[in-house]
């Protein structure tokens, strides 16, 4: 399915039942000849309303990831892996049918953007896109080499915003970004750990 094509599609979706708790489709931004990817699990309360992904509390301190690392959110992709916010106050995980009815609009936007770089935040982005049945937390900083591009797992925002030993974990892995986005495509499908520098300390509550 072409980019156009799917985001049209997506915009008015009904296939499950996503569609009814949701108050606008959240598919996507950003520029598509970016080289990095960034995939969220679901659309929360402020996305569902904004229609944008990665806003509020969790877009700001993924703004500040990725200007850390110099790369700005004009200049990375980010899309989730559904694109309707689950319902309940407290929304529940996506189901596997529903991420299996937003799969072919997550593949139009790899397609299309063809990054280097997919980082995949949270237990179930890390399990959907490396297909491995290991916690984010088991395998997070490792670059997976998958179809010609590294799939990075590393934690969901949702549990560093409220973990300070989380967030440094966080942004530990962001710092290995810009190696990663500077090397060549991969050619074999073997794990690669990224060259770890020391684990940094904490971040006190506030900081970020």
């Amino acid at each position: 399915m072409e980019f156009a094509e799917a985001q049209k599609e997506a915009l008015g979706c009904t296939k499950c039942g996503l569609c009814q708790s949701r108050t606008q489709v959240v598919f996507g931004e950003g520029p598509l000849n970016a080289g990095l990817f960034v995939v969220g699990e679901a659309p929360g309360f402020n996305e569902d309303a904004q229609g944008k992904p990665f806003v509020g509390a969790s877009g700001m301190l993924l703004d500040r990831l990725l200007d850390s690392v110099g790369v700005g959110r004009d200049r990375a992709y980010l899309t989730t892996l559904v694109k309707c916010r689950p319902p309940g106050a407290f929304p529940r995980p996506p189901k596997p049918s529903e991420v299996s009815s937003c799969r072919p609009y997550l593949l139009s936007q790899l397609a299309a953007v063809d990054p280097l770089v997919v980082v995949a935040m949270g237990d179930l982005a890390s399990r959907v896109l490396t297909g491995r049945k290991e916690s984010a937390a088991r395998i997070r900083g490792r670059a997976i080499p998958l179809d010609g591009r590294y799939v990075f797992p590393t934690l969901s925002l949702a549990r560093a915003l409220y973990t300070p030993a989380d967030r440094a974990l966080l942004l530990s892995d962001f710092s290995r970004l810009p190696e990663l986005l500077a090397a060549e495509r991969p050619s074999t499908y073997e794990t690669l750990n990224v060259t770890r520098s020391e684990e940094p300390e904490p971040l006190q509550p506030g900081l970020w």
